[in-house]
C-alpha cells in the first residue's frame, strides 16, 4: 500500500492549503489545487495563468533549490483569496538563499544561464514577490496577485 495522496485543508482563516513532498511530479496536484480554487472564486483565465505559472516555478524552486529532493522535507503551499487579491505563501526546508544574489536572466552576460529564470518569471506575472528566509532557515515566498475588478 503507498502513501495517502497529500489533500488541501482548510484553516480557521480560510487558507488553502497544500504539503507535498519534495518530488516535482507532486506539482501536479498544486496544478489540480489552483484550477479548483479558479472555478471556486470565478478567476479570470489571465489571473489563472499567471498564478499557476508563478507558483509551479515557487514550488519548483522549493523542491530543487530549497529542499534539494529531501525525501525527509516537505514544500507547503497556503492560498487566500480575497475579493482584491490572491496571496499565496510557499514554505520549504532548506537553508534559505539571497535572491539579491540571483544575476538578471535577461542582461545579456546571462542569457545562456539558466539560472534566474523562474524569479523573473514570478516577479513578472505576480504584483509582488517577498522572499523571508525563517529561523529555521527555510524560506518562505510570498506572492500577491490583484484581481480584476468585475464589471457592474
Amino acid at each position: 500500500m503507498g502513501a495517502a495522496e497529500p489533500t488541501p485543508t482548510h484553516d480557521e482563516n480560510g487558507a488553502i492549503t497544500l504539503t507535498i513532498g519534495s518530488r516535482l511530479e507532486l506539482l501536479s496536484l498544486v496544478h489540480v489545487l489552483i484550477a479548483e480554487i479558479a472555478g471556486q472564486f470565478d478567476l479570470d483565465s489571465e489571473t489563472v495563468d499567471a498564478l499557476t505559472v508563478a507558483v509551479i516555478e515557487a514550488g519548483t524552486n522549493a523542491i530543487q533549490h530549497g529542499n534539494v529532493f529531501a525525501s525527509d522535507k516537505s514544500v507547503t503551499f497556503a492560498f487566500r483569496v480575497a475579493p482584491q487579491e490572491i496571496a499565496v505563501r510557499v514554505d520549504d526546508h532548506g537553508h534559505g538563499f539571497d535572491p539579491a544574489k540571483i544575476e538578471d536572466p535577461t542582461d545579456p552576460s546571462n542569457l545562456l544561464d539558466p539560472h534566474g529564470r523562474g524569479l523573473y518569471l514570478m516577479r513578472a506575472l505576480m504584483d509582488e514577490v517577498k522572499f523571508e528566509t525563517r529561523g529555521d532557515h527555510g524560506t518562505t515566498v510570498r506572492l500577491k496577485k490583484s484581481r480584476p475588478v468585475a464589471a457592474r
